[in-house]
Protein backbone atom coordinates (compact mmCIF):
# COMPACT_ATOMS: atom_id res chain seq x y z
CA UNK A 1 0.00 0.00 0.00
CA UNK A 2 1.43 3.57 -1.18
CA UNK A 3 1.90 5.99 1.73
CA UNK A 4 -1.57 8.04 -0.25
CA UNK A 5 -3.27 4.90 0.12
CA UNK A 6 -2.77 4.46 3.43
CA UNK A 7 -3.79 7.92 4.45
CA UNK A 8 -6.97 7.52 2.38
CA UNK A 9 -7.43 4.37 5.03
CA UNK A 10 -6.08 6.31 8.02
CA UNK A 11 -8.87 9.25 7.65
CA UNK A 12 -11.89 6.70 6.30
CA UNK A 13 -11.21 5.28 9.53
CA UNK A 14 -10.86 8.60 11.72
CA UNK A 15 -13.62 8.95 14.46
CA UNK A 16 -13.41 12.10 15.70
CA UNK A 17 -14.93 12.58 19.21
CA UNK A 18 -16.12 15.89 18.48
CA UNK A 19 -18.06 17.14 21.91
CA UNK A 20 -21.63 17.28 20.08
CA UNK A 21 -21.47 13.74 18.96
CA UNK A 22 -20.12 12.70 22.70
CA UNK A 23 -22.77 14.28 23.96
CA UNK A 24 -25.82 13.01 22.28
CA UNK A 25 -24.38 9.55 22.46
CA UNK A 26 -23.86 9.30 26.13
CA UNK A 27 -27.48 10.33 26.58
CA UNK A 28 -29.07 8.06 24.08
CA UNK A 29 -26.46 5.56 25.50
CA UNK A 30 -28.06 6.08 29.32
CA UNK A 31 -31.33 5.88 27.53
CA UNK A 32 -30.93 2.06 25.93
CA UNK A 33 -29.08 1.14 29.27
CA UNK A 34 -32.21 2.22 31.00
CA UNK A 35 -34.46 0.14 28.37
CA UNK A 36 -32.75 -2.74 28.39
CA UNK A 37 -33.02 -2.39 32.65
CA UNK A 38 -36.32 -2.97 32.14
CA UNK A 39 -37.28 1.15 33.20
CA UNK A 40 -40.85 2.97 31.37
CA UNK A 41 -40.01 3.56 27.82
CA UNK A 42 -39.25 6.49 26.37
CA UNK A 43 -39.97 7.98 22.70
CA UNK A 44 -36.53 10.16 21.63
CA UNK A 45 -35.70 12.74 18.57
CA UNK A 46 -32.51 13.22 17.17
CA UNK A 47 -32.83 16.24 14.82
CA UNK A 48 -30.13 17.22 12.94
CA UNK A 49 -29.45 19.00 8.88
CA UNK A 50 -28.24 16.20 6.84
CA UNK A 51 -24.42 15.26 6.79
CA UNK A 52 -24.24 16.66 11.12
CA UNK A 53 -23.24 13.11 11.80
CA UNK A 54 -26.52 11.50 13.08
CA UNK A 55 -25.87 8.25 10.67
CA UNK A 56 -22.24 7.79 12.22
CA UNK A 57 -23.93 8.08 15.52
CA UNK A 58 -26.62 5.26 14.70
CA UNK A 59 -23.09 3.50 13.06
CA UNK A 60 -21.53 3.68 16.76
CA UNK A 61 -24.77 2.53 18.61
CA UNK A 62 -25.46 -0.50 16.77
CA UNK A 63 -22.00 -1.25 17.37
CA UNK A 64 -21.51 -0.23 21.43
CA UNK A 65 -25.24 -2.52 21.04
CA UNK A 66 -24.53 -6.11 18.62
CA UNK A 67 -26.89 -8.44 18.35
CA UNK A 68 -25.73 -12.00 20.26
CA UNK A 69 -26.96 -15.23 20.96
CA UNK A 70 -28.34 -16.34 23.86
CA UNK A 71 -29.24 -20.31 24.40
CA UNK A 72 -28.66 -20.79 20.35
CA UNK A 73 -31.11 -18.01 19.63
CA UNK A 74 -30.67 -14.48 18.14
CA UNK A 75 -31.19 -11.73 20.67
CA UNK A 76 -31.02 -7.97 19.69
CA UNK A 77 -30.94 -5.80 22.13
CA UNK A 78 -31.58 -2.04 20.06
CA UNK A 79 -32.59 -2.81 16.29
CA UNK A 80 -31.78 0.20 13.28
CA UNK A 81 -34.39 0.37 11.28
CA UNK A 82 -34.56 2.37 8.15
CA UNK A 83 -37.31 3.86 6.90
CA UNK A 84 -37.92 4.45 3.21
CA UNK A 85 -38.86 7.00 1.47
CA UNK A 86 -42.94 7.01 0.62
CA UNK A 87 -43.55 4.44 3.97
CA UNK A 88 -46.88 3.96 4.45
CA UNK A 89 -48.12 2.04 7.92
CA UNK A 90 -47.83 -0.99 5.91
CA UNK A 91 -44.15 -0.86 4.94
CA UNK A 92 -43.27 0.56 8.55
CA UNK A 93 -43.94 -3.49 10.12
CA UNK A 94 -41.84 -4.86 6.75
CA UNK A 95 -38.76 -1.75 7.61
CA UNK A 96 -39.03 -3.41 11.13
CA UNK A 97 -38.84 -7.21 9.83
CA UNK A 98 -36.72 -6.60 7.07
CA UNK A 99 -34.27 -5.19 9.53
CA UNK A 100 -34.50 -8.34 11.57
CA UNK A 101 -33.81 -10.28 8.39
CA UNK A 102 -37.14 -11.76 8.11
CA UNK A 103 -38.47 -12.28 4.73
CA UNK A 104 -42.04 -11.20 4.12
CA UNK A 105 -44.94 -12.97 1.27
CA UNK A 106 -45.90 -10.11 -0.68
CA UNK A 107 -49.71 -11.51 -0.08
CA UNK A 108 -49.02 -10.80 3.43
CA UNK A 109 -51.47 -8.30 4.92
CA UNK A 110 -50.82 -5.46 6.92
CA UNK A 111 -52.63 -6.52 10.41
CA UNK A 112 -50.88 -10.20 9.61
CA UNK A 113 -47.66 -8.30 9.17
CA UNK A 114 -48.06 -6.12 12.43
CA UNK A 115 -48.27 -9.29 14.43
CA UNK A 116 -45.68 -11.19 12.61
CA UNK A 117 -43.92 -7.93 13.90
CA UNK A 118 -44.27 -7.65 17.66
CA UNK A 119 -43.80 -11.63 17.44
CA UNK A 120 -40.26 -11.29 16.15
CA UNK A 121 -39.53 -8.37 18.01
CA UNK A 122 -40.83 -10.38 21.41
CA UNK A 123 -38.21 -13.45 19.80
CA UNK A 124 -35.53 -11.42 19.36
CA UNK A 125 -35.42 -9.90 22.77
CA UNK A 126 -35.37 -5.88 21.39
CA UNK A 127 -36.15 -3.59 24.34
CA UNK A 128 -34.91 -0.67 21.81
CA UNK A 129 -35.34 0.50 18.12
CA UNK A 130 -33.51 3.22 16.45
CA UNK A 131 -35.84 4.84 12.84
CA UNK A 132 -33.10 6.22 10.56
CA UNK A 133 -34.82 8.94 8.39
CA UNK A 134 -37.92 8.88 9.97
CA UNK A 135 -38.49 12.49 8.56
CA UNK A 136 -39.62 10.63 5.57
CA UNK A 137 -42.62 10.30 6.99
CA UNK A 138 -43.43 14.59 6.93
CA UNK A 139 -42.18 14.70 3.11
CA UNK A 140 -43.61 16.51 1.07
CA UNK A 141 -46.95 14.37 -0.84
CA UNK A 142 -46.32 11.54 2.32
CA UNK A 143 -48.31 8.67 1.83
CA UNK A 144 -49.28 8.54 5.52
CA UNK A 145 -50.55 11.62 7.25
CA UNK A 146 -47.87 12.78 10.11
CA UNK A 147 -50.78 12.06 12.50
CA UNK A 148 -51.57 8.24 11.64
CA UNK A 149 -47.29 8.00 11.58
CA UNK A 150 -47.03 9.52 14.94
CA UNK A 151 -49.93 6.63 16.35
CA UNK A 152 -48.19 3.99 15.03
CA UNK A 153 -45.37 4.89 17.00
CA UNK A 154 -46.98 5.55 20.02
CA UNK A 155 -49.00 2.42 19.95
CA UNK A 156 -45.71 0.28 19.10
CA UNK A 157 -43.78 1.59 22.00
CA UNK A 158 -47.14 0.89 24.50
CA UNK A 159 -47.68 -2.34 22.56
CA UNK A 160 -44.14 -3.63 23.30
CA UNK A 161 -42.62 -1.21 26.39
CA UNK A 162 -39.93 -0.33 23.94
CA UNK A 163 -37.76 2.66 23.82
CA UNK A 164 -37.60 4.16 20.45
CA UNK A 165 -35.28 6.66 19.12
CA UNK A 166 -36.50 8.88 16.26
CA UNK A 167 -33.69 10.31 13.87
CA UNK A 168 -34.21 12.89 10.89
CA UNK A 169 -33.50 16.01 9.52
CA UNK A 170 -35.48 19.39 11.60
CA UNK A 171 -39.01 18.61 9.53
CA UNK A 172 -39.13 15.38 11.71
CA UNK A 173 -40.56 18.02 14.69
CA UNK A 174 -44.18 17.80 12.30
CA UNK A 175 -44.62 14.47 13.43
CA UNK A 176 -44.87 15.28 16.88
CA UNK A 177 -46.29 18.70 16.82
CA UNK A 178 -49.52 16.87 14.50
CA UNK A 179 -49.89 14.23 17.37
CA UNK A 180 -50.20 15.35 21.01
CA UNK A 181 -50.44 11.86 22.51
CA UNK A 182 -46.67 11.21 20.44
CA UNK A 183 -45.46 14.29 21.79
CA UNK A 184 -46.59 13.79 25.60
CA UNK A 185 -44.34 10.40 25.35
CA UNK A 186 -41.40 11.95 23.83
CA UNK A 187 -38.98 13.58 25.61
CA UNK A 188 -37.72 16.93 24.31
CA UNK A 189 -36.07 17.00 20.92
CA UNK A 190 -32.11 16.40 21.18
CA UNK A 191 -30.92 19.02 18.10
CA UNK A 192 -27.85 17.73 16.87
CA UNK A 193 -26.61 20.95 14.89
CA UNK A 194 -23.60 22.29 12.83
CA UNK A 195 -20.67 23.67 14.97
CA UNK A 196 -21.50 27.38 15.29
CA UNK A 197 -18.30 30.07 14.49
CA UNK A 198 -20.21 32.50 16.82
CA UNK A 199 -19.85 30.52 19.79
CA UNK A 200 -15.76 30.42 20.43
CA UNK A 201 -16.22 26.86 22.56
CA UNK A 202 -17.99 25.17 19.86
CA UNK A 203 -15.27 27.05 17.43
CA UNK A 204 -12.47 26.06 19.18
CA UNK A 205 -13.72 22.07 19.60
CA UNK A 206 -13.87 22.82 15.48
CA UNK A 207 -10.53 23.64 14.96
CA UNK A 208 -9.29 20.76 16.95
CA UNK A 209 -11.42 18.41 14.40
CA UNK A 210 -9.48 20.28 11.18
CA UNK A 211 -6.03 19.48 13.34
CA UNK A 212 -6.51 16.08 14.14
CA UNK A 213 -7.25 15.56 10.05
CA UNK A 214 -4.29 17.54 9.93
CA UNK A 215 -2.32 15.77 12.03
CA UNK A 216 -3.10 12.67 10.07
CA UNK A 217 -1.69 14.31 6.27
CA UNK A 218 1.10 15.10 8.27
CA UNK A 219 1.78 11.07 9.77
CA UNK A 220 1.67 10.42 6.72
CA UNK A 221 4.32 12.19 4.59
CA UNK A 222 1.72 15.04 3.46
CA UNK A 223 1.90 18.05 5.58
CA UNK A 224 -0.34 20.71 4.90
CA UNK A 225 1.40 23.62 3.87
CA UNK A 226 -1.27 26.17 4.85
CA UNK A 227 -2.16 27.84 8.44
CA UNK A 228 -4.25 26.57 10.52
CA UNK A 229 -6.41 29.55 11.15
CA UNK A 230 -6.67 29.81 7.05
CA UNK A 231 -7.14 26.11 6.44
CA UNK A 232 -10.42 26.39 9.33
CA UNK A 233 -11.50 28.95 8.01
CA UNK A 234 -11.80 28.12 4.48
CA UNK A 235 -13.21 24.70 5.77
CA UNK A 236 -15.78 26.48 7.50
CA UNK A 237 -16.54 28.52 4.35
CA UNK A 238 -17.33 25.35 2.65
CA UNK A 239 -18.87 23.31 5.26
CA UNK A 240 -20.78 25.87 7.50
CA UNK A 241 -19.80 23.62 10.47
CA UNK A 242 -20.86 20.36 9.33
CA UNK A 243 -18.56 17.56 10.28
CA UNK A 244 -20.00 15.16 7.82
CA UNK A 245 -18.69 17.49 4.74
CA UNK A 246 -15.63 18.55 6.48
CA UNK A 247 -15.08 15.23 6.32
CA UNK A 248 -15.60 14.53 2.69
CA UNK A 249 -13.37 17.54 1.86
CA UNK A 250 -10.25 15.58 3.91
CA UNK A 251 -11.00 12.27 2.37
CA UNK A 252 -10.95 13.97 -1.28
CA UNK A 253 -7.71 16.06 -0.06
CA UNK A 254 -5.92 12.89 0.48
CA UNK A 255 -7.37 11.20 -3.16
CA UNK A 256 -5.74 13.91 -5.08
CA UNK A 257 -2.20 12.91 -3.39
CA UNK A 258 -3.15 9.77 -5.50
CA UNK A 259 0.31 8.71 -7.26
CA UNK A 260 2.15 11.30 -5.46
CA UNK A 261 5.17 10.34 -3.35
CA UNK A 262 4.95 12.25 0.20
CA UNK A 263 5.37 16.13 -0.36
CA UNK A 264 3.64 18.75 1.26
CA UNK A 265 -0.05 19.81 0.56
CA UNK A 266 -0.86 23.25 -0.63
CA UNK A 267 -3.86 25.69 -1.06
CA UNK A 268 -3.91 24.74 -4.87
CA UNK A 269 -4.66 21.51 -4.13
CA UNK A 270 -6.91 22.55 -1.38
CA UNK A 271 -8.94 24.53 -4.59
CA UNK A 272 -8.13 20.97 -6.16
CA UNK A 273 -10.29 18.83 -3.52
CA UNK A 274 -13.18 21.55 -2.83
CA UNK A 275 -14.16 21.07 -6.18
CA UNK A 276 -15.21 17.44 -5.38
CA UNK A 277 -16.97 18.60 -2.42
CA UNK A 278 -20.50 19.89 -2.65
CA UNK A 279 -20.52 23.31 -1.03
CA UNK A 280 -23.05 23.44 1.51
CA UNK A 281 -21.90 27.07 3.25
CA UNK A 282 -23.39 30.08 1.95
CA UNK A 283 -22.75 30.41 -1.89
CA UNK A 284 -22.36 34.03 -1.23
CA UNK A 285 -18.70 33.26 0.50
CA UNK A 286 -17.35 30.41 -1.37
CA UNK A 287 -14.65 28.20 -0.13
CA UNK A 288 -10.75 28.41 -1.15
CA UNK A 289 -10.97 31.00 -3.71
CA UNK A 290 -8.01 32.56 -5.81
CA UNK A 291 -6.94 35.84 -3.57
CA UNK A 292 -4.09 38.01 -3.65
CA UNK A 293 -3.92 37.50 0.17
CA UNK A 294 -4.43 34.28 0.95
CA UNK A 295 -3.53 34.80 4.38
CA UNK A 296 -6.28 37.39 5.21
CA UNK A 297 -8.74 36.47 7.93
CA UNK A 298 -12.56 35.54 6.48
CA UNK A 299 -14.54 37.87 8.52
CA UNK A 300 -17.10 36.64 11.23
CA UNK A 301 -20.03 38.03 9.09
CA UNK A 302 -19.13 35.48 6.55
CA UNK A 303 -18.59 32.71 8.94
CA UNK A 304 -21.88 33.34 10.99
CA UNK A 305 -23.67 33.26 7.25
CA UNK A 306 -22.33 30.01 5.95
CA UNK A 307 -23.93 28.40 9.30
CA UNK A 308 -27.09 30.19 9.04
CA UNK A 309 -27.26 29.05 5.61
CA UNK A 310 -26.90 25.26 6.33
CA UNK A 311 -29.98 25.79 8.94
CA UNK A 312 -32.27 27.31 6.76
CA UNK A 313 -31.58 25.20 4.30
CA UNK A 314 -32.37 22.63 6.24
CA UNK A 315 -35.69 24.17 7.88
CA UNK A 316 -34.42 24.19 10.92
CA UNK A 317 -34.11 27.33 13.32
CA UNK A 318 -31.17 29.22 14.20
CA UNK A 319 -30.63 28.86 17.45
CA UNK A 320 -30.61 32.58 19.59
CA UNK A 321 -27.85 33.07 21.80
CA UNK A 322 -27.60 34.99 24.79
CA UNK A 323 -25.04 37.93 24.77
CA UNK A 324 -22.47 38.12 27.64
CA UNK A 325 -24.10 40.21 30.22
CA UNK A 326 -27.57 39.41 29.33
CA UNK A 327 -29.72 38.37 32.95
CA UNK A 328 -30.32 34.96 32.58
Amino acid sequence: MTPAQQLRKDIEQCELPHVMFVELLAELESRIDDALAGFEPKIIRVSGPSRVGKSSLITRLARDYPANRIDGRRHVPILVVEVPTSATVKVLPKSVLDALGILVPRSMTSDMMRDLMVKQLRLAGTRAMIFNETSHLVDEGSRVPPRAAGDWFKTLSDKLGMTLILFGIPRLERLFSANEQLRGRGCPSLNFLPYDASSADEMNAYVSCVVSYAHLFAAAGYPIQVSTRVLTQQCYLLTGGLIGVLDDFMRELARTMKGNTPRHITYTDCQTARKKVTHHGSPNFPAFQDSDDKDADVEPAALKQAYVYVLQSNAASVPVRKKSGDKQ
